[in-house]
């Protein structure tokens, strides 16, 4: 037996194994997915027994249920920080800061952004969890409406709003935890996010007066001529 395995039944007897598990079944699920992945293949990658899986999961939806839930805790808790962080007075602010912090979560956590990602996942977590994330996205569309109506926002559905940002947010994480960005430390993902939030921020449409970014202090030059009347 190596060191390596030794280490692994001296933590395991310490009631670590839960933890080990749930960690593996994330590569795994993010490898196989949700309904190819197996127990065996999860055993193989913490270094133990298929019946040891089953002490502590009675099945692959039990085990299923405990990554999503990690995944749900671990994210929600990041983006609390972010928002907590943003100015209290700057709803868009914040709105931008959830989306940094997906993209800085998805940097510092690949296998838990990978599998919270694959189908069917949502559906697997908790209900207390799922309701608290549909609280979320009740509350930040209220925030948004609030901040279109004192004039933050511009008159756009909200709906295409938020879909619009979780696409570009979401999109760009896949992007730089796939490699396809080149190498993406922690620094620069802060710095794509904050660029690509900004282009959701100040939007396409010509303005009559300049905008200055509240984070990088860019600015935005006013835009003579364009196809939309701006009122």
């Amino acid at each position: 037996m190596n060191n390596d395995n030794i280490r692994r039944k001296v933590a395991y007897h310490h009631g670590n194994l839960r933890p080990a598990l749930i960690k593996a079944a994330l590569v795994e699920i993010a490898a196989a997915g949700p309904e190819q992945f197996s127990l065996r293949g999860v055993a193989r990658r913490a270094g133990v027994s298929a019946p040891a899986v089953y002490r502590h999961f009675a099945s692959k939806d039990d085990l299923l249920a405990a990554v999503a839930a990690e995944c749900s805790e671990q994210i929600g808790a990041a983006i609390m920080r972010a928002i907590a962080a943003a100015p209290d007075d700057d709803p868009l602010e914040q709105f931008r800061a959830t989306g940094i912090a997906v993209v800085q979560f998805a940097v510092a956590h690949p296998e838990h952004f990978r599998a919270m990602s694959v189908p069917g996942m949502y559906d697997r977590l908790p209900p207390q969890q799922r309701a608290a994330q549909d609280e979320f996205m009740r509350q930040q569309h209220a925030s948004l409406a609030k901040a279109q109506h004192d004039g933050y926002i511009a008159k756009i559905p909200l709906d295409e709003v938020m879909l619009a940002a979780s696409c570009a947010v979401n999109g760009l994480a896949h992007a730089i935890i796939e490699g396809k960005l080149g190498p993406v430390d922690a620094a620069r993902a802060t710095k794509l996010a904050t660029d690509v939030t900004h282009v959701i921020g100040v939007g396409l449409v010509p303005r009559p007066e300049s905008i200055t970014d509240p984070l990088t202090k860019a600015i935005t030059p006013k835009t003579k001529k364009g196809r939309y009347t701006v009122k």
